[in-house]
């Protein structure tokens, strides 16, 4: 970490894209789903699978960008998440044509705002030159790597074509191989992903995209199943707290992670569901106090270990989680630093509230050795003052 902000950052990840898992309901139109390496699309960049959109199994009038037009399609939407100013979205993609000669097919990639929009990627079918970023089609405002591609010709063995895998219209066909695509964040707002192909002119010899590694800051996306893939909140309320929106699942932990705080107020704002029980990571020395008021009105106070079930009796709607120690240098911008596993009493859709108690640090970190004295003093003071408070438990 270099340095601690005086004015924390705030930087948290999408919704997860592909398989539809507990705590997330990304939404396909047409047809979608998750592949491995498969005929002439190789696993992607860093990854062995990949989601993919095809217009093979796809609906009339689903993946047009508007005012460009077309026949039949797929889509994949995306949950909404929140991105603040500065955060990097990332991912690969591969466009796989069968067709060719004047039949343009195409797809493209938006990241959608409330109040704004842009195109990550586009891609579209012709004869020759190039075919991503796509002709015709609004302006691409993400970096692409490489910059710009030929159709890679006559390759569309690709499954999820359905009967046109192998086949070839006329020149044009074939795939993009992966490329690249970065683009930073402008504007705080709620977004969501949306991912588009269609076919152009006729619905025969189909098209699809191929997309994989979609990341945040340099961070996978998680969708909540575990602490390596933790959900991150979907929008940031008025007071600073964050903001988590899914549908929970009775004994099923969804892991939820926000940004750095020496402590957490956790609440749920939609009624009818309770906490069960809770997990918290290993941070610092792994040691926290929890309380607040039990399901059947006795206030709690206990020490709680990290990696530990521990069960709210009755079930709560609200409860603190303190002692982080600052000396533990967690980083503002790091959204995997405290994760959190809950569980909840009953089923159904649930948002949960998590408002960081912050420490600011208007100084930088001082140099390692200097830091180190003053870590082992202040971890010093941190263990005296929990022996008193458990001793007098």
């Amino acid at each position: 970490m270099n340095h601690i902000s005086a004015l924390f950052k705030l930087s948290v990840l999408a919704a997860a894209l592909g398989a539809l898992p507990a705590a997330r309901a990304d939404t396909c139109i047409g047809n979608c789903g998750q592949s491995g390496p498969d005929g002439v699309v190789s696993a992607p960049p860093g990854g062995s699978t990949y989601t993919w959109i095809s217009t093979s199994g796809g609906q009339a009038g689903v993946g047009q960008i508007p005012g460009v037009g077309g026949t039949n399609g797929s889509a994949l939407i995306s949950d909404a998440f929140y991105a603040a100013p500065g955060a990097v979205v990332q991912f690969n993609f591969n466009y796989i044509t069968s067709d060719g000669a004047g039949f343009a097919d195409y797809g493209w990639a938006e990241l959608r705002g409330s109040s704004s929009s842009v195109y990550l990627f586009t891609a579209r079918t012709q004869p020759e030159g190039t075919i991503a970023p796509g002709f015709g089609l609004p302006d691409v405002n993400a970096t692409l790597n490489p910059s710009s591609v030929p159709i890679q010709p006559g390759e569309t063995t690709w499954a999820p074509l359905g009967s046109s895998s192998g086949g070839c219209y006329a020149a044009g066909c074939g795939q993009t191989g992966w490329i690249g695509s970065s683009y930073t964040v402008t504007q705080a707002d709620t977004y969501q992903l949306v991912f588009g192909v269609t076919n152009w002119g006729d619905t025969i010899f189909d098209s699809g995209m191929a997309f994989s590694g979609l990341l945040l800051d340099g961070l996978v996306i998680g969708d909540g199943s575990s602490e390596e893939n933790p959900l991150l909140p979907s929008d940031l309320g008025s007071n600073g707290e964050f903001i988590f929106e899914f549908v929970a699942t009775p004994g099923t932990p969804v892991f939820i992670d926000p940004f750095i705080a020496v402590g957490y107020d956790y609440a749920l704002t939609t009624p009818g569901n309770s906490f069960a029980s809770l997990i918290l990571p290993n941070v610092g020395d792994g040691v926290f106090t929890v309380s607040g008021v039990d399901g059947m009105g006795v206030s709690f106070s206990d020490v709680v270990n990290a990696g530990v079930l521990y069960n709210f009796a009755g079930g709560v709607t609200a409860f603190s989680v303190t002692d982080i120690e600052v000396t533990a240098g967690l980083d503002p911008a790091d959204p995997s630093a405290f994760v959190t596993g809950l569980t909840f009493v009953n089923p159904g859709a649930v948002a949960v509230s998590q408002t960081p108690v912050s420490v600011f640090v208007s100084a930088p970190v001082p140099e390692p050795s200097t830091y180190a004295l003053m870590a082992l003093g202040l971890l010093g003071l941190a263990a005296m003052s929990r022996r008193r408070s458990l001793h007098a438990c």
